[in-house]
């Protein structure tokens, strides 16, 4: 592949709003996303501080935080995701979002942050050096004793242990491709034929031991119940040791 895999985000999003539909990702409506983060925020007293989103596609999550009062940071490798996210968080006066390749860049000097979120993104990651340099970059940026919430990761007890070396890889091991159209549907319930971009499940002692071997401390780790968006899934809350 010419650009790295994770790119085949920009298409999906691009096939998506062409075809009329001004919404994938998260609802800033989703209930249960909506609860979560006012428990995090509230729990860790996020109000007024600097919060980063990685894999922020359209904004669902930067909205919901921004009317907790968080100084929001957006940041995802789509641009179509980044100008939706954009318009969507415009009234917003300390929301921001932006292009990153959070595996080869980091979105800023270190100890930025005073807390991280990834909602869907790090599961996107299917090579172990891609998953590991993206938790470094993210580790880096936060301040010490930061809290970052996993949000709906996907989940299999018995996922593939072994090192992913290439997406080509992948393919060998689980036949996932990027582009099988198959009928998808978003939060609203309109229905689009597209590439299922492929996720690599985790168990939970591989999640564990990538968050630990990074410099994280795994202090929740809660199973979600089923959605639209993923059948299997798992939320984790660590903290920057």
């Amino acid at each position: 592949m010419n650009q790295p895999y994770y790119m085949a985000y920009e298409d999906r999003y691009r096939r998506v709003f062409e075809a009329g539909i001004e919404l994938w990702g998260h609802s800033p409506d989703d209930e249960i996303l909506v609860r979560t983060l006012t428990e995090w925020v509230e729990k860790n007293d996020l109000a007024g501080k600097t919060v980063a989103e990685f894999a922020c596609g359209e904004g669902a999550a930067g909205v919901i935080l921004s009317k907790l009062g968080v100084r929001y940071r957006g940041f995802d490798i789509a641009p179509s995701a980044v100008k939706k996210a954009g318009e969507r968080l415009r009234d917003f006066p300390y929301a921001r979002v932006e292009q990153l390749d959070m595996v080869k860049e980091t979105a800023g000097l270190p100890e930025t942050f005073d807390a991280a979120l990834d909602c869907m993104g790090f599961h996107m990651l299917l090579t172990d050096t891609d998953r590991d340099a993206y938790l470094k970059n993210v580790h880096d940026v936060l301040k010490p004793g930061a809290p970052m919430l996993f949000f709906r990761e996907s989940y299999r007890e018995n996922a593939y242990t072994g090192v992913v070396e290439s997406f080509e890889h992948w393919k060998e091991i689980t036949g996932d491709d990027y582009t099988t159209p198959q009928l998808r549907t978003n939060p609203d319930g309109k229905e689009i034929r597209i590439p299922c971009v492929p996720a690599r499940a985790r168990n939970r002692e591989g999640y564990t031991t990538e968050l630990e071997r990074a410099g994280f401390a795994v202090e929740n780790f809660t199973g979600m119940d089923q959605s639209s968006a993923i059948q299997y899934s798992v939320s984790i809350y660590a903290r920057k040791r």
